[in-house]
């Protein structure tokens, strides 16, 4: 067979002889002869050149179509298939380890698994890595493939496409929900749900679960019981105590308004069970609150800071002029920490809980406000006014289903300094919400 570019120049030569033997120009028509003779030898030597690209473009397609071909002939391949969470072989029926495994099917394949190919697929098979992998080995133009599935589920040791390898849907199964109940994985029939009493898991219709604590057996004991624990607040009213240390010139000026002496206060309590009973649970609560006290005194007298002791004056405007005052009181800030042992009764009684303790607290602020009658001016005086900085008393309370519970705080010290006023201490009391 002749060669595709020998054909084109016998064809050329054939129309040059063809033209020549048609040529019957006069003499005088040389020169314009000779001028077609060379723009056809130019053509013919463009066509021979392009010729021979044709050639070249043709053969390097028919080696790329070749390997493609090789290639095609291999695409089904025996693929080595590991079990992740096992680290074994899938479907694997002897007692050898993975490398003995591993060095096995790579000499039936005509390769030797050297200690860094299997440093290699050992650190995969050891990662993190939650998908399927593929790994391609070569040596000497020899290759294997090993792939690390995550699911033994997936893949086998048998010959299989790698086309197909490509196109798995493992995964597209799970779902993941987060709520208060705890985590649910399901993927396909297998199950596993983390909760707060612990671990359930159901795997090929197995079902597994290791419990961290009976929650039934805890809610029924742990609600039944009434609790004094979170967010509390105190109103009530204020009264001193011990008022017969008062001499009778003085009695007067330390006259209490009723419901002018109120009393405020608010904190946070946790508490602890220490014995438990059936229809009723021993406990202690402890926490931080804060209280004002408010003396309002009745009678047209302030508080007034000497400089030995506490004393009481009438109230004079800038003028010297006396004024009548519509509010008069003494204010005595302090931050408090109980404790309180009380006895919880079961939820539904008519007292809920007793509770009896103590507390102790530090006075963070005193002051007096003054307000007259007419024309409603104010004033601030902020003193120590010989106050004790310490507080320390006994406290009750009483807890009463459907209604607030009742509250008594009694000091067990004065509040003034010894020798620096009457030795008079605080009472308060009130509801708790």
């Amino acid at each position: 067979m002749q060669p595709f570019y020998n054909c084109l120049h016998l064809e050329f030569i054939e129309v040059i002889k063809n033209e020549r033997k048609s040529l019957s120009f006069p003499i005088r028509n040389s020169k314009h002869l000779k001028n077609k003779i060379m723009k056809t030898e130019t053509t013919m030597k463009t066509l021979k050149g392009l010729s021979y690209s044709i050639i070249a473009t043709f053969a390097f397609i028919c080696s790329i179509n070749s390997q493609i071909l090789a290639n095609e002939g291999e695409a089904d391949s025996t693929v080595i298939s590991i079990d992740k969470r096992n680290q074994t072989l899938l479907n694997q029926k002897n007692n050898k380890t993975l490398r003995e495994n591993l060095q096995d099917l790579f000499t039936k394949s005509g390769m030797s698994l050297d200690d860094d190919t299997w440093r290699g697929i050992r650190r995969i098979v050891n990662s993190d890595l939650n998908k399927d992998t593929l790994l391609v080995i070569t040596q000497d133009s020899k290759s294997i493939k090993v792939v690390i599935n995550t699911d033994s589920k997936n893949g086998s040791n048998e010959s299989v496409n790698t086309d197909n390898k490509s196109e798995r849907t493992s995964g597209k199964d799970k779902q993941v929900k987060v709520g208060l109940g705890g985590v649910v994985v399901k993927d396909g029939n297998d199950e596993v749900r983390v909760g707060w009493n612990g671990v359930y898991v159901n795997e090929n219709g197995k079902e597994t679960s290791v419990t961290l604590r009976d929650s039934s057996r805890t809610k029924n004991r742990d609600r039944s019981f009434n609790s004094r624990s979170g967010f509390n607040i105190y109103l009530g009213l204020n009264s001193f105590t011990n008022t017969g240390s008062i001499s009778s010139a003085d009695s007067k000026n330390y006259e209490l308004s009723p419901f002018g002496s109120r009393y405020f206060g608010f904190g946070w309590t946790r508490s602890g069970t220490i014995i438990k009973g059936t229809n009723a649970a021993l406990k202690i609560s402890y926490g931080l609150e804060f209280s004002w006290y408010n003396f309002m005194l009745e009678n047209n007298v302030i508080f007034t800071k000497g400089n030995n002791e506490v004393g009481f004056s009438d109230f004079k405007n800038a003028k010297g002029d006396q004024v009548a005052l519509c509010r008069n009181k003494l204010t005595i800030a302090n931050i408090n920490i109980p404790i309180m042992p009380y006895v919880a009764f079961k939820k539904g009684s008519t007292i809920t809980y007793v509770a009896a303790g103590g507390y102790v607290g530090y006075r963070v602020d005193s002051y007096t406000k003054i307000k007259e009658q007419d024309g409603g001016r104010k004033e601030w005086n902020h003193s120590s006014f010989f106050l004790n900085n310490v507080r320390y008393g006994l406290a009750f309370e009483l807890g009463l289903k459907d209604f607030p519970d009742l509250f008594v705080n009694y000091d067990m010290n004065n509040l003034f300094q010894d020798g620096k006023g009457p030795k008079i201490g605080g009472l308060s009391f009130g509801i708790r919400l």
